[in-house]
């Protein structure tokens, strides 16, 4: 081949991917595809231009802002999808009858140094830290669907389910020779719950449960402040909507699917938002509940529930029950409604999903969102104004 024969060929692969890169500056990142914020631009010091970590931060900054980087996605799913039957992404295990499931959900209960003693050790440090403030503690972790529905795992994943479930355990036995007051252990009541439902729990090619599956939780929660109140709640079916399921959007499709909104009524009490404040990534949101109906009291504690994307699915199923409640998903934790609801709750609610249990500990109470939750919680003690 000739010289400017070279060039030329050159020219036609490199091209587009130098006006790639030129253009991915300019261009609007939007991960949500990924289920996440997109890469910042690395922070550049001298002492690091020679540091290969600085020129990966770089490229995966880059990669998030790439001219029609989900569209090319999409499209290599579909191809994987329509060639191959798989979903290409490590993330994300087949599983039977069409269900998928969040590898996460295993593999981080497969730590090498996981401790039960460390994740008591967190949960009773943020315990310490609410009832300084004179206020009542709970925590709860919500099960995986992993956990709860383990029969359409495959083989193998089932297997290292089992493996994570017998650490689970451990963890479980501890808090049962050593308990800490306010602690819920939801899993026998979600099992249970699973095998009387005629439909699942969990979204089957999702990461969350559903609004039946959080309202054992709910349930659980309203049983530990007041044992004697009835749960009196009646679903209400919606007209069925068009959803994608997380771990469809995460391997880069972006297939529906339709399910009925599902909306809780509990005889004789009405309720309404009365606060929505955005945080950096997420919302604090806040609820006020009326009781029309001598039948159906409603507990006087105003409530504040810290969570994950799972708690986000109680609301329906617990707002019915008190006549205040927040629900602060972390990413949120500093708007000033967060703060003030805070101060004046009667009842902190920690939710965390399973998977971050295991890195659970004294220093990582909430694990990865710890610092943003501790934050919190030092407000107590610097009294913000009340609601």
């Amino acid at each position: 081949m000739r010289r400017h024969e070279k060039i030329l060929a050159a020219a036609i692969v490199a091209l587009p991917l130098a006006l790639g890169l030129l253009g991915a500056p300019l261009t609007r990142a939007d991960t949500a595809d990924l289920n996440r914020l997109p890469t910042r631009f690395p922070e550049i010091r001298l002492s690091a231009m020679l540091d290969a970590e600085t020129y990966a931060d770089i490229g995966a900054w880059l990669r998030d802002r790439m001219p029609l980087r989900a569209k090319i996605r999409t499209l290599e799913a579909k191809f994987n999808r329509g060639v191959f039957r798989d979903v290409d992404d490590p993330a994300i295990l087949q599983g039977k009858n069409g269900w998928l499931y969040f590898d996460p959900a295993i593999s981080l209960g497969l730590r090498h140094d996981f401790d039960p003693a460390d994740v008591r050790a967190g949960i009773l440090r943020l315990k310490q830290e609410v009832e300084a403030a004179g206020k009542t503690f709970l925590f709860a972790i919500a099960p995986h669907k992993e956990t709860i529905y383990p029969q359409n795992l495959m083989d193998r994943d089932r297997r290292r389910q089992e493996i994570v479930r017998e650490r689970l355990e451990s963890f479980r036995e501890l808090m049962r020779r050593e308990p800490v007051d306010g602690f819920i252990d939801a899993w026998d009541e979600l099992e249970a719950a699973a095998a009387a439902s005629p439909t699942p729990l969990y979204y089957p090619r999702d990461t969350h449960w559903s609004p039946v599956g959080a309202i054992e939780m709910s349930r659980l929660v309203v049983k530990a402040l007041a044992p004697d109140m009835p749960f009196n709640l009646n679903p209400k079916l919606g007209r069925p909507r068009p959803y994608t399921p997380d771990l469809v959007q995460y391997s880069g499709l972006n297939e529906t699917e339709m399910f009925p909104a599902i909306e809780f009524f509990r005889p004789g009490v009405t309720w309404k938002r009365a606060g929505d404040e955005m945080g950096s990534r997420t919302r604090t949101v806040r609820f006020l509940s009326r009781s029309t109906r001598k039948a159906s009291p409603l507990l006087a504690q105003k409530l504040v529930v810290i969570t994950d994307s799972y708690g986000m699915a109680m609301p329906h199923s617990l707002r019915p029950f008190f006549r205040e409640s927040t629900f602060i998903m972390v990413g949120s934790g500093y708007t000033e409604l967060a703060r003030r609801a805070l101060a004046a709750a009667d009842v902190v609610l920690f939710i965390r999903v399973e998977r971050f249990m295991y890195d659970i500990s004294y220093d990582r109470p909430f694990s990865t969102d710890s610092v943003e939750v501790l934050d919190l919680l030092g407000t107590l003690r610097r009294k913000p104004p009340a609601v």
